[in-house]
């Protein structure tokens, strides 16, 4: 499906008070429940949907007409409330893994930032997704979830080679959101990039990298969609590349030599939108 085609999602404001989590710690009317992910801690139980998913279950395996086996919900039936006016953040690491970053243990310090974003976005109950760009195209190594620890596994995971579709990298993050808020209307999301910003793949054949992906990075930004993007590079000069995308994109530039502090993770994760 051509981009253009794509129906503009519902725009988030940054702009208020933090957002608060769903359950018993958001605020709000108990409209509908969802399944409780894996390391999800046990908070806001939706009583009556966890009974129905596990009287359902045991229909399924054959068990409703056995009344000596004892009725029991399972972990797979557990499910946790959602409210109404409750809105949610989402955080998407966009890394690159082409074969560049290979070079002067550039992987390795992508690694370190995002693991150092990930505990700050564990603090606050952020959802997080992984999507990796490298070869030919970039692919969702992590649809959104709420456990860090499955993140961190999948980033321990991550190996290097190939070229480096930036483009494509956009992309996927891009479509996850919007796909994400057709469920959660509200959801403020948070794009990190990670990245050399050597890209050598355009979408289209003959196209400018660098220009293709800078007007992504505009369409991105119109849709509220809050941007931070980490120079990888081991140079101390700042990459032209990414500062060009990062002001198309309305985002902010780092180095993996700045997120040392942890006021400076904690700023990077609570920023306001204009």
């Amino acid at each position: 499906m051509d981009l253009e085609d794509l129906e503009p999602a519902r725009k988030a404001s940054w702009r208020g008070k933090r957002s608060a989590p769903s359950g018993p710690c958001g605020s709000g009317r108990y409209v509908r429940a969802e399944k409780l992910e894996e390391g999800t801690a046990l908070a806001g139980l939706a009583v009556d949907a966890t009974l129905r998913a596990a009287a359902l279950r045991r229909a399924s395996e054959g068990g409703a007409g056995e009344p000596e086996i004892p009725f029991a919900p399972r972990r797979e039936d557990l499910r946790r409330k959602l409210r109404a006016g409750a809105a949610s953040t989402l955080v998407v690491f966009a890394v690159d893994a082409s074969d560049s970053m290979g070079a002067e243990r550039r992987m390795a310090a992508a690694k370190g930032a995002a693991l150092a974003l990930l505990a700050a976005a564990y603090r606050k109950r952020y959802r997080v997704a992984l999507v990796a760009f490298r070869d030919r195209r970039a692919r969702v190594l992590l649809p959104p979830v709420a456990s860090c620890e499955l993140v961190r596994q999948r980033l321990r995971r991550l190996s290097t080679g190939g070229a480096t579709p930036l483009a494509d990298g956009l992309v996927r993050s891009w479509r996850l959101i919007r796909t994400e808020r057709l469920k959660r209307p509200r959801l403020r999301a948070l794009l990190v990039l990670l990245s050399d910003g050597e890209a050598n793949v355009p979408l289209d054949p003959g196209m400018d990298c660098l220009a293709e992906a800078c007007a992504l990075g505009r369409r991105i930004r119109r849709e509220a969609v809050r941007s931070v993007l980490i120079d990888i590079r081991p140079q101390a000069s700042a990459s032209a590349q990414l500062l060009k995308l990062a002001a198309a994109l309305g985002g902010s530039y780092h180095h993996p030599r700045t997120l040392g502090s942890a006021a400076v993770v904690e700023a990077v994760l609570s920023q306001e939108g204009p």
